[in-house]
């Protein structure tokens, strides 16, 4: 009988060790458990202090995207001219083609001659106005030296 009571007394020894880690177990789960409220708490503060910032941010990027969306409407109407400019181009470019097939050398320089002379006469009087522009201050500061000199002599 005695092996009996030594086994059982090995079983309730083996018993309060086990009891003893899941003690030690069960103080360290509660111990992080402590550390994580604290952590959590720390962040709920946080977040009151960043949740308004937060906010005021997004309202400001709405009323910023809703200005450019806005800016990008109107812009529409210039695009939408820029494209009717093209079109109109376009069509020039291939009635002018297709007239400039139907013309004979001969006739497209007797149709071009007049817009080729003006150009020529209009060339001429340019330069004979900057001519003239550039030859006038020069004949106006001799007359002022020669009213100067007069005036100290």
């Amino acid at each position: 009988m005695g092996i009996i009571y030594v086994g059982i007394l090995f079983c309730a020894i083996a018993f309060a060790m086990v009891v003893i880690y899941i003690c030690f177990v069960l103080k360290r789960v509660s111990n992080t458990m402590g550390t994580l409220g604290e952590t959590l708490d720390e962040v709920g503060k946080k977040m009151q202090h960043v949740t308004p910032q937060l906010l005021k941010t997004i309202r400001e990027t709405d009323k910023l995207i809703d200005d450019v969306d806005d800016k990008l409407k109107a812009t529409d109407s210039v695009f939408d001219s820029i494209e009717n400019a093209g079109v109109s181009l376009q069509s020039f470019n291939q009635v002018y083609a297709h007239s400039a097939k139907q013309l004979s050398d001969e006739q497209f320089q007797k149709k071009t001659k007049p817009f080729v002379e003006s150009m020529k006469w209009s060339e001429a009087a340019l330069y004979l106005y900057s001519k003239w522009k550039k030859d006038k201050p020069a004949k106006t500061n001799n007359r002022t030296d020669v009213n100067q000199t007069e005036k100290e002599g």
